[in-house]
């Protein structure tokens, strides 16, 4: 009897010594294990910048119940889950944590679903962000490839995800365009996954597979991004300068911010007017076209003459198209851009041929126009024979980039 105690006491031991040193053992690798899934996978949010381009911005904080308004000119922090939304009379910018943005234009309502980033450097998993949006038009600029960022947008037909470069999404309540300005671009939907290169776009209707790559809008200009090269060659410099020495235009291209972008720039004596700019030739046929468009990137720096002048025809970027319409009539369309509030006094266009609008400044703003060939009516163009782009005022500076005249069957 006690031999066949002592040998069950020994089995005990031999049993919880055993298991002892096997839980030892899968402690000692799931420990590390579960520390590095902790390490590559924890994420923390952060924080979005929003900045009201023009008129106001409502920004919505469903969690607290709450929303506020952005005024044009000023910026504030948006966080995950927040609702943001512009009016027919406003525009905002969002800038990430790695300087991708998304712009949202005129009645836009957008999620920001995901903002998150690693939270340990070691973790190769890339930064996520995610927005919903809703209803309206967008442009989004991802400055890395998905290896270090998944940009992705949703829309109430469409989930996109973006590579490194920039996209027009545009979606109401029966279909979602998505358009690749530049880079490259998975459009999902219905089960079906379509590749969008630069240059192409699809469309998604609801509950079905996103159309076939198609065409997007033609560049009638021969050169939109500006080069040194480019001056007096596509596009010709020109000024109006009669100061007799008190005041010096400039018309260049500089690099800024890594990029070269057209710099014009005013100088000396303040309260004379100059003017001056760079003008391309387009000549080209634009009547069995369905839209044309001016895409600019505009960034204002100085501007001592507020508003548009006391006439509204003096501004620090100003946008001009020289056309024939259908009764073979010489026309214009101007667009301008301020910073500077103008007096009581001064006058401001807002007309389908003649309008302008204030932005932010010392930010890049990305303006897209109306289809021209819509908004113009009877007068819309025919034919397009020149675009120019001119500062014009007293003492003023303001850098333009990626020009573009798109043109789409």
């Amino acid at each position: 009897m006690g031999l066949v105690m002592r040998n069950n006491i020994e089995r005990t031991a031999w049993i919880i010594l055993l298991t002892a040193f096997g839980i030892f053992c899968l402690l000692s690798l799931l420990i590390p294990a579960s520390i590095r899934w902790y390490i590559i996978n924890a994420t923390d949010t952060f924080s979005t910048e929003v900045t009201s381009v023009r008129g106001t911005v409502v920004i919505g904080n469903p969690a607290a119940g709450l929303s506020s308004s952005l005024t044009d000119g000023n910026t504030t922090t948006a966080e995950e889950n927040f609702i943001i939304s512009t009016d027919t009379t406003s525009q905002a910018i969002l800038t990430f944590s790695d300087d991708s943005s998304l712009t949202m234009y005129s009645d836009t309502t957008i999620v920001l679903r995901e903002t998150r980033t690693p939270r340990f450097g070691w973790s190769p998993n890339p930064t996520q962000i995610l927005i919903e949006v809703q209803k309206g038009r967008v442009r989004a600029t991802s400055s890395l490839s998905r290896t270090a960022l998944n940009f992705d947008l949703s829309t109430p037909q469409a989930r996109i995800e973006l590579n490194e470069g920039s996209f027009s999404i545009e979606t109401n309540e029966t279909e979602t365009q998505v358009t690749t300005r530049l880079g490259q671009a998975n459009v999902m939907s219905d089960g079906s996954v379509v590749m969008l290169k630069q240059g192409e776009r699809a469309l998604v209707s609801e509950n079905q597979a996103p159309s076939p790559p198609l065409p997007a809008a033609q560049n009638l200009l021969k050169d939109s991004d500006f080069s040194p090269a480019s001056l007096n060659n596509s596009w010709e410099t020109y000024e109006r300068n009669f100061s007799e020495g008190g005041v010096l235009t400039t018309a260049q291209v500089v690099t800024f911010q890594d990029r070269s972008v057209l710099a014009l720039r005013s100088e000396g004596q303040d309260n004379v007017h100059t003017e001056v700019g760079v003008s391309q030739q387009v000549n080209k046929d634009v009547r069995d076209f369905q839209s044309l468009r001016i895409f600019a990137e505009v960034r204002l720096v100085r501007q001592s003459l507020p508003g548009g002048g006391q006439q509204g025809s003096e501004f620090p970027i100003m946008l001009r198209l020289d056309y024939k319409d259908a009764d073979n009539n010489d026309r214009q369309w101007y667009h301008g851009f301020y910073y500077s509030p103008k007096p009581d006094n001064y006058i401001l266009y807002d007309e389908p041929f003649n309008s302008s609008e204030r932005i932010a400044r010392f930010i890049w703003y990305p303006y897209e126009s109306d289809n021209l060939l819509t908004s113009l009516g009877p007068a819309k163009p025919v034919f397009v024979k020149s675009i120019t782009i001119y500062a014009s005022g007293w003492i003023y500076e303001a850098m333009v980039a990626n020009v573009s005249l798109l043109a789409q069957e």
